[in-house]
């Protein structure tokens, strides 16, 4: 949920309250985080943490450098992008490795990394600003992959695969 004062956040969170409660549903507290997202350091650390309440019980509220997740978008109250490009970067090793050891055929191999390995980086290609050098090192693990995918030794020169990756404004 996205409000402009403090006073809208907690009528969301009011409205969120009852409609749960109507449906029989609960709002896990544990998993609910107030993330102010303020560019103004100076106005952002004089802030004290607001009483924002989901059934009587307190919303935690992260530091400005705390990194937190909502659909698949890492960010920080300092608006940081970094820890997305970590988190899409560690993805995309994590579905290399899967693959290298499976039995699956190449055909499969290759969907199953685009599943684990790119859909995050799709997700947020629009969203955050890349440098060619990371763009760089991502296409060197993805390369890594459709090789494992298909095969490919090692021992072989290196050809640029089909990876494709967007050219977006602002990427640079």
């Amino acid at each position: 949920m996205f409000a402009e004062s403090l006073e809208g956040i907690q009528t969301l969170l009011d409205v969120v309250q009852v409609f749960t409660t109507r449906c029989g549903m609960e709002i896990n507290i544990k998993k609910t985080f107030l993330l102010s997202i303020d560019q103004d350091l100076k106005r952002r650390e004089s802030m004290l943490a607001p009483d924002l309440r989901i059934n009587y019980e307190r919303v935690k509220t992260l530091d400005i450098y705390d990194a937190c997740q909502y659909l698949n978008y890492w960010s920080t109250g300092k608006v940081d992008m970094g820890t997305t490009r970590e988190v899409i970067n560690a993805n995309a090793k994590v579905a290399c490795d899967l693959i290298k050891s499976h039995s699956l055929t190449p055909e499969l191999s290759a969907e199953l990394f685009a599943q684990k390995g790119v859909s995050a980086f799709w997700f947020m290609a629009a969203l955050i600003e890349w440098l060619q050098s990371a763009l760089g090192g991502l296409q060197k693990i993805y390369v890594k992959a459709y090789k494992n995918a298909w095969r490919v030794p090692w021992t072989m020169i290196k050809c640029k695969l089909p990876v494709y990756l967007p050219n977006c404004r602002g990427w640079t």
